[in-house]
């Protein structure tokens, strides 16, 4: 499941790539445990609950995996022990998915296999306080994404840089802005060196090329785009990607050349072969989601939801993206992406999309937030 019509419309299908090509490996493989894979698909934007009880009580799907909107992992998650099904979050960002309704509300049917916030604001900051930059400004998308995103990038800079200052704060709708000359400008109208933006999708596309227009970049030093390296955004600005003199920092929740190992190796190769473009992240989640239902079926012999919740709780999985444990207190999928830097230079694969160049990975345990406090780690 995931948004389907739309201004996202393209990330319930990087979504549906990512099952189908695990489910066709699987499938043509001898499925799990005899059994093939059969993939229903919903549009999470036509009521995402509605289609959650449809999958469920029409189709009789056995897991629901995905979902964009971390609004709809908020209230799709809460029913899940109603519809006596496991839901696998491949996108959603919102931390509140793992910490609230996992850890704090006990509904134990929520994982995530995708990185949360952390990566997009805390993360970020790590690399940032290296950067000769003091005075920073934000233009994010007016909902919870961008604003705990931001949140949690001010924090976290601030303590590891006491000397830097937040100089502006821009908020815009979200999905739908076409024109974003009036936030840009606000913060033309500063001293800002620096900005972090997590707008994404077509969106992100949009704000880069009115950034750039507006000569915005011209008077930065840097800029983070947690979510810049999505393949559709990459796809999206090709040679056009701005660079700064201290970076345009992009990352994703998954990044096609990262880790340099076999199995990332292959999967972007069948990708690619399958498909005609390099991977999304939310593709690489979902394929991971897939391989891993098959895993603890396999390892339990069942559909036994409590069997099966018991089994995937500490479970690790070799996947594309690196090494997953899967956090048994909050189902939250522990594993690492990096931070790059735009460079100069394009690889055409489908279209063209610009390389990364300075790869910042960061170990997990300084970023990720863990209960019981959940607090930033190192600063709080």
């Amino acid at each position: 499941m995931g948004i389907r019509s739309g201004t996202w419309a393209t990330y319930g299908t990087l979504i549906e790539q990512g099952a189908r090509l695990a489910a066709e490996e699987i499938n043509a493989a001898g499925g799990i445990l005899g059994a093939k894979i059969e993939l229903s698909i919903r549009d999470e934007a036509a009521d995402a609950v509605k289609q959650a009880r449809e999958l469920v009580e029409q189709e009789r799907v056995d897991f629901i995996v995905g979902i964009d909107s971390s609004g709809n992992a908020m209230r799709v998650g809460p029913i899940m022990p109603e519809l006596n099904r496991i839901l696998i979050l491949t996108h959603a960002a919102t931390h509140r998915a793992t910490e609230e309704l996992v850890y704090k509300q006990g509904i134990k049917h929520i994982f995530r296999v995708s990185v949360p916030v952390y990566q997009d604001g805390i993360l970020a900051a790590w690399i940032a306080k290296d950067l000769p930059v003091k005075k920073w400004a934000g233009i994010n998308p007016d909902y919870e994404y961008g604003r705990v995103s931001w949140e949690f990038f001010k924090t976290t800079l601030k303590k590891l840089r006491p000397d830097v200052e937040f100089v502006s704060e821009q908020w815009n709708p979200s999905p739908g802005t076409t024109d974003f000359s009036k936030w840009i400008s606000a913060v033309m109208a500063t001293d800002a060196e620096g900005l972090f933006t997590t707008n994404w999708a077509v969106e992100a596309v949009t704000f880069h090329k009115q950034a750039t227009e507006l000569g915005l970049y011209k008077r930065l030093k840097a800029v983070f785009n947690p979510m810049g390296y999505s393949v559709d955004v990459a796809y999206g600005l090709g040679r056009a990607y701005p660079q700064l003199p201290n970076g345009t920092w992009v990352s994703g929740r998954y990044v096609w050349f990262y880790p340099p190992t076999d199995i990332n190796k292959r999967f972007v190769d069948t990708f690619v072969k399958r498909w005609g473009t390099l991977p999304a992240y939310s593709s690489e989640t979902t394929y991971t989601a897939i391989y891993l239902i098959k895993a603890a079926i396999e390892k339990t012999g069942t559909l036994d939801l409590d069997t099966l919740i018991k089994a995937m709780e500490g479970m690790v999985i070799v996947s594309p993206a690196g090494v997953r444990w899967i956090r048994p207190q909050d189902h939250q999928a522990v594993y690492e992406v990096p931070y790059g830097r735009i460079s100069g230079e394009v690889i055409n694969v489908g279209g063209e999309m610009p390389l990364l160049t300075d790869i910042r990975a960061v170990p997990a345990f300084l970023y990720y937030r863990s209960p019981p406090d959940y607090k930033i780690p190192l600063i709080e």
